[in-house]
């Protein structure tokens, strides 16, 4: 009986030797599955990037997402792969390290590598972007992202895929001179910004005195000023005096627009067109919109469709459809709302998740309104838009659209809930970054609530002011999820007063001295619907 135990207990001894020199190799075999180096060289410059563009690939790298960035953060996404708003939480994520980076007086002279610059110190703007390279294994021309959809900019949570050899890593696309090229994209990225906030006053003051004066040039100034942005995005052109020339042209060109465009049905099409070019062009290319002056920020969100885009695209959407549906019926205001829907909610298109709620509380209230819907069946018209916008995005999903929200939406409710908090929680912060952002929320919200309220008071039939009531609930909704509150309240201010001033019939038919030709004459007493049903024989 002690034979065996006396054969066996060498045996048992070697193994757990062997188990032992396994796990001791097993820590340094971990740490060389990266199959890129990342090494980071302080004070590298964009004028360093022609030199790194003739050994590799090259871009423009964003450390951070939101208005700041530090040293901390940037080294923090670096290595976890992953961004946090730089609103919560100091802007540091939480995950666990997945890639180690090293740090070098100048690039290194063999890859595979992955050379970058990074900020450094405390709290700053992040306004500025950093030179990254690709070193080796093929890497040529400019870096491409599936995170940013724009050939030649990164974000720093692209590269530790990329150092894994992960699926959603980096890649890159021919270009004949991409240090040039991404040396004019930059200064268009700065340009851009500058130019953003005049661009947008001044489209508000112009459109609100339209309003006031010629309620159909107003309606009609937001298709010509959302093609104007459109033209300069795909021309890529961002000079301040030119933007504010074409932006104020554009709205002044609604007035004899208005003086041809006469019906409601003309009016309704004109809104509709809009929408089918910013959907077309997102199909050609989607940079048109995203190097926009009313495009993406490209300090965190780097493509489809913003906040302050997405209002502004409300009014368009929102007055389109029963225009379109008064004279064409029920398919007409179906066709507007979905073509809406795919072109700020589709991952292939504008890929604003809150977007898609936005539009569902819109159209959900404007067809009940119209409807005459009062009670249970008014709430379950709201419900049933939320779950046809979630159903809508499910499909996108399934089609094999891919973007953060059917990423979000995929992962569980609780998902959804914690990116709800970290919005709210940033809307706050925004809010209180300073006393010109708080002004501006306040004093628009407090417009805003004077305006609904004697719109509630008022007499006129229900069914004139639905689409005023309609758009204050998209306001209310995209207040509420989105995360950019200065950009939805002063916007959605502006189109709120020319949504109601085109139900006005008496101050539309004095301004284009035709009521019949564009008054909000929609059905009242016994026809409240936008469409009537057909009698049965």
């Amino acid at each position: 009986m002690g034979y065996p135990r006396l054969y066996l207990a060498p045996v048992v001894r070697t193994l757990s030797l062997a188990a032992l020199v396994l796990l001791v190799a097993a820590g340094p075999a971990a740490a060389a599955t990266q199959e890129f180096r990342i090494v980071v060289v302080p004070g590298l410059q964009l004028e360093d990037l022609p030199a790194l563009a003739d050994r590799g690939a090259v871009g423009l790298l964003v450390p951070a997402n939101g208005p700041t960035t530090s040293g901390e953060q940037a080294r923090a996404a670096l290595i976890r792969g992953e961004l946090r708003n730089a609103l919560l939480d100091g802007g540091v994520p939480s995950g666990p390290p997945l890639v180690s980076f090293e740090t070098a007086a100048e690039p290194p002279r063999r890859g595979p590598v992955i050379v970058l610059g990074l900020p450094s110190g405390s709290g700053q703007s992040n306004d500025r972007r950093y030179p990254i390279a690709v070193l080796g294994r093929g890497f040529h021309g400019l870096l491409t992202s599936s995170s940013s959809r724009l050939p030649g900019i990164v974000s720093v949570a692209d590269v530790a895929p990329t150092a894994l050899g992960e699926n959603g890593g980096l890649g890159w696309t021919p270009e004949r001179d991409p240090a040039q090229r991404l040396l004019a994209l930059d200064r268009l990225i700065d340009a851009k910004k500058d130019a953003r906030l005049g661009a947008g006053l001044l489209a508000a003051g112009l459109i609100v005195l339209l309003a006031l004066v010629f309620p159909r040039a107003a309606v009609l100034g937001y298709p010509t000023a959302l093609t104007a942005n459109l033209i300069l995005g795909a021309s890529e052109t961002a000079t301040a005096w030119i933007v504010l020339l074409a932006i104020g042209l554009s709205i002044a060109a609604a007035l004899p627009v208005a003086l041809v465009v006469r019906t409601t049905a003309a009016v309704g099409l004109a809104l509709a067109a809009v929408l089918v070019l910013y959907l077309a062009a997102f199909a050609i290319d989607g940079s048109w919109v995203a190097l926009s002056p009313w495009g993406p920020s490209q300090t965190g969100r780097f493509y489809g469709v913003d906040n302050l885009l997405e209002t502004m695209l409300l009014v368009p959407a929102l007055a389109g459809a029963p225009l379109l549906g008064r004279r064409f019926g029920p398919v007409a205001f179906a066709v507007v709302a979905l073509v809406a829907f795919v072109l700020v909610a589709g991952s292939r298109f504008g890929a604003d998740g809150g977007g898609a709620l936005v539009l569902a509380a819109g159209y959900a209230v404007l067809a009940a309104l119209l409807a005459g819907l009062r009670g249970p069946r008014f709430a379950a018209a709201l419900g049933g838009a939320a779950l046809l916008a979630t159903g809508l995005i499910a499909l996108d999903a399934a089609t094999g659209g891919s973007s953060h929200v059917t990423r979000a939406l995929g992962e569980g409710p609780d998902t959804l809930a914690s990116h709800f908090r970290d919005r709210l929680l940033a809307s706050w912060e925004r809010v209180t970054l300073g006393p010109g952002p708080a002004l501006a929320v306040v004093l628009s919200l407090a417009a805003l609530a004077v305006l609904v309220a004697r719109l509630l008071a008022s007499d006129r039939p229900l069914a004139e002011r639905a689409l005023p009531l309609a758009f204050a609930t998209a306001v209310l909704v995209s207040l509420i999820i989105n995360d950019s509150p200065g950009d939805v309240a002063v916007t959605g201010l502006v189109g709120y007063v020319v949504c109601e001033a085109v139900m006005l019939r008496g101050r539309c038919a004095a301004a284009s001295c035709s009521r019949s030709s564009w008054a909000f004459s929609w059905p009242v007493a016994g026809e409240k619907r936008l469409w009537r049903p057909r009698p049965r024989p």
